[in-house]
């Protein structure tokens, strides 16, 4: 009797071990771990130039415009600020990057523009624009540092993220054939209407009737002068 309760009992024992440590592994299965987005993007085995461009992009574009490219803002809802730590989450007001910063410091814009999205680099025609501006103005604390096989790299990857690089590398040159933001058709300007041309107007004739009467009007009184004329000779 008693190895029948001993065995029942180290069954049921191992029977609520086993439950217990599949229900743990069931809970650590459906935990997905929160990604850290102030990471470097996964390397690839064989990058591109692109990949190389992404890696360059974290390390010298991603503080300022994102880790999607969606830009920075001063809005207390901003999300990309939100994923610093607190103490670093409005450098406008610190020493650093504020208004007046220290003498190695710089002054971050209270908003920094997207670069990957829907009307993002409106103002850049093609890749060969986004080079030029980038390797005399970026990054912003240090601009014009990087080598040119890095800001090339760098407009390869947002090439890509706009749908726009067909995979061979990019050069100063081929930049300029890639095409970001197609010029729009210059509106054709209305055509002026004609200058209305001033007819001169003809004099209305004068009515034949009307010139009939002031002849015989005028000699009729022409008559009776001559009359009036003689009459007074023969009186006298």
């Amino acid at each position: 009797m008693m190895k029948r309760v001993f065995f029942v009992g180290v069954t049921a024992v191992s029977l609520l071990i086993c439950l217990f440590l599949t229900s743990n592994q069931t809970m650590a299965q459906d935990v997905t771990p929160t990604p850290d987005r102030l990471a470097a993007p996964p390397t690839v085995p064989a990058p591109t130039q692109a990949d190389e461009g992404a890696q360059l992009y974290w390390l010298h574009c991603q503080p300022c415009h994102g880790d999607r490219g969606q830009g920075l803002t001063d809005a207390p809802d901003d999300d990309w600020r939100a994923q610093y730590p607190m103490e670093d989450q409005f450098c406008w007001n610190s020493g650093c990057h504020g208004a007046r910063p220290y003498e190695d410091g710089f002054t971050i814009p209270r908003k920094v523009p997207a670069l990957i999205g829907e009307e993002t680099l409106s103002q850049f025609s093609t890749a060969a624009d986004v080079y030029q501006y980038i390797r005399a103005l970026m990054p912003r604390q240090v601009p014009g540092t990087l080598a040119d096989e890095e800001y090339l790299a760098i407009v390869a990857f947002l090439s890509r993220a706009h749908d726009a690089w067909d995979g061979e590398t990019v050069t100063a040159v081929s930049a300029a054939t890639i095409i970001l933001n197609p010029p729009q058709p210059a509106l054709a300007e209305p055509i002026p209407p004609p200058l209305a041309t001033a007819v001169p107007s003809e004099a209305a004739p004068v009515a034949t009737g009307t010139v009939s009467w002031l002849l015989v009007g005028g000699a009729l009184l022409f008559l009776l002068l001559l009359g009036g004329v003689l009459w007074r000779k023969q009186t006298r």
